[in-house]
C-alpha cells in the first residue's frame, strides 16, 4: 500500500509551444551553420543561434552564454541546433509560427544534409 505523503507523480509531460510570442523579430536572418560553436567559449555542444543577430552561443547547461546574451543585449527568440525548437527566453516558453519556418528548414538542411520531408512540421 502507498503511503499518503508520496503521491504518484507524472512520468512526463508534453510541451505546447506558443504561437502568440511577441517578442519574434520583424527579419530573421537566414543563415545557419553546418558546424554551430559557441562564439564566446568554443564549446561544440548544444548551441543556440540568436535569432535577431544571429550569433550562435552555448545553452544554459554548457557556459549559459545565450542566456547571457538575452540578458544583455535584449535578443529574446533563439533556435536550437539540438532539437531546432525555437525559445523565447521572456515569455519563458518554446514558440512556433509560420514566421519561423524558412530559418528552421535551413537548420534541418544544414544538420541532416537534406531537405525537410514535405510532410513534415518542425
Amino acid at each position: 500500500m502507498e503511503s499518503s505523503s508520496k503521491a504518484k507523480l507524472p512520468i512526463g509531460f508534453a510541451v505546447e509551444p506558443i504561437s502568440d510570442c511577441p517578442h519574434i523579430p520583424e527579419t530573421i536572418p537566414l543563415s545557419v551553420s553546418k558546424a554551430p560553436v559557441c562564439a564566446n567559449c568554443g564549446d561544440k555542444k548544444e548551441n543556440w543561434q540568436c535569432l535577431t543577430c544571429g550569433s550562435i552561443l552555448c545553452s544554459r547547461y554548457i557556459n549559459g552564454h545565450m542566456s547571457e546574451h538575452s540578458t544583455e543585449a535584449g535578443h529574446s527568440v533563439c533556435l536550437s541546433y539540438s532539437d531546432l525548437s525555437v525559445w523565447c527566453s521572456q515569455c519563458e516558453s518554446y514558440i512556433k509560427g509560420s514566421v519561423l519556418q524558412d530559418i528552421k528548414r535551413l537548420a534541418y538542411q544544414a544538420k541532416f544534409g537534406e531537405v525537410v520531408p514535405s510532410a513534415a512540421d518542425i
